[in-house]
C-alpha cells in the first residue's frame, strides 16, 4: 500500500509477488495482487490470481464487500479481455448470475444500451493502465456481456474509435446519463478489444427537424450503418461527466439550423441512404460526404 501511495507500480508489483508467498491462503492477499494485475492490464495474471481468490473467499470476505465477490467479477472481466468464454461464465456464475450456463462458446446477451467513456480521464485503480487512443468522450453502446459492449453512436474521430469497435469496460459505475425517463451508470472503457474498421464521414444537413433525422436513422440502421447528430453532442466538463454536475453553468449547444451529421459505413452504402432519405425532403440542403478517417 506505501508502494502504491507513491506511485511506484514497479515496487508495488514486487511487493505483491511477496505478499503471496508470505499469506498464500488469504483472500484478500490474492484478491489485491488481482487488482494489480487488473490495473495493470496483465490480464492472464490477473486470470491466476482471482481464480485463486475466488477458492478461498469466505462468506466473512464476502460480507465484507458488501455481499458481493469482487474477485468473480474481475475474474470475468479478465476473461473477457482473453476471450476466455468457459472461464468467464464460471466467473459471471460465481458472481449470482445463474443465467450463464457452462461452456465456452462467447457471451453475446442483449443488456441493453450503456454509456461507456471512451479513453477515461480519470484511473479507477492505483497504477491503471487506461486506453489513451485519443480523446475522452462518453458513447452509447450495445452491451453484449457484464463486461463487453459494441459502440452504438458514431465516435468523434478524436477519440480513435469507431462505430461498432468492441470495448471491454468496467463494472463500476463512474456518472449517469439520461435514457428515456431513467438514468443508467456510465462506465469507464479498460481497453479497445476489436476494431471494426468501418470509415467515419461527416455531412452537413440544414432544415432537417428531429423527425427528418429519425428518418435518416430508419434507413441507415437496418443496413447496419452508423449515424449521430455530432452538433447535438454536450461538451461536459470533467465533474459534470463523471457525475458531479454544477447547477450554475450549462453544457447546451448553441442552437443552430445546420446540423453535423457524423456517419459510419461504406461511402456507396451511406450515399445511397442520403440520397434517398434526401428525396423524399425537398427542403432539406444536403452537404456531400466528406471523409474523416
Amino acid at each position: 500500500m506505501d508502494a502504491n501511495d507513491a506511485g511506484d507500480a514497479v515496487r508495488a508489483g514486487e511487493l505483491a509477488t511477496e505478499m503471496l508467498a508470505a499469506a498464500p491462503d488469504k483472500f484478500v492477499a490474492w484478491f489485491e495482487a488481482g487488482l494489480l494485475s487488473k490495473a495493470l492490464g496483465n490480464w492472464s495474471e490477473a486470470i491466476a490470481r482471482n481464480e485463486r481468490a475466488l477458492s478461498l473467499i469466505t462468506p466473512e470476505d464476502i460480507e465484507e464487500y458488501d455481499g458481493q465477490n469482487p474477485a468473480a467479477w474481475n475474474l470475468g472481466i479478465a476473461a473477457t479481455a482473453l476471450g476466455d468464454w468457459a472461464t468467464a461464465r464460471r466467473a459471471w456464475r460465481a458472481f449470482g448470475m445463474t443465467e450463464f450456463q457452462e461452456g465456452d462458446d462467447p457471451i453475446d446477451v442483449d443488456y441493453g444500451m450503456s454509456p461507456i467513456r471512451l479513453n477515461p480521464d480519470r484511473p479507477s485503480l492505483t497504477h491503471q493502465h487506461v486506453p489513451h487512443l485519443g480523446e475522452t468522450e462518453v458513447v452509447w453502446c450495445w452491451r453484449r456481456s457484464p463486461a463487453h459492449a459494441v459502440i452504438a453512436s458514431v465516435p468523434l474521430p478524436e477519440s480513435g474509435h469507431r462505430f461498432r469497435d468492441v470495448v471491454l469496460h468496467d463494472g463500476e459505475p463512474k456518472g449517469t446519463r439520461r435514457l428515456g425517463d431513467r438514468e443508467v451508470a456510465v462506465f469507464d472503457e479498460l481497453a479497445l478489444l476489436e476494431s471494426s474498421g468501418l470509415p467515419t464521414w461527416q455531412a452537413q444537413i440544414a432544415g432537417a427537424s428531429p423527425d427528418d433525422l429519425e428518418g435518416l436513422s430508419q434507413i441507415v440502421g437496418p443496413r447496419g450503418l452508423g449515424v449521430d447528430e455530432w452538433s447535438g453532442i454536450r461538451v461536459m466538463c470533467s465533474e459534470c461527466s463523471h457525475g458531479s454536475p454544477d447547477a450554475d453553468h450549462s453544457h447546451d449547444p448553441p442552437p443552430s439550423d445546420v446540423k453535423r451529421l457524423g456517419l459510419a459505413g461504406s461511402e456507396l452504402d451511406l450515399g445511397e441512404c442520403l440520397a434517398r432519405w434526401s428525396s423524399e425532403r425537398p427542403h432539406l440542403d444536403v452537404v456531400d460526404l466528406e471523409f474523416l478517417w
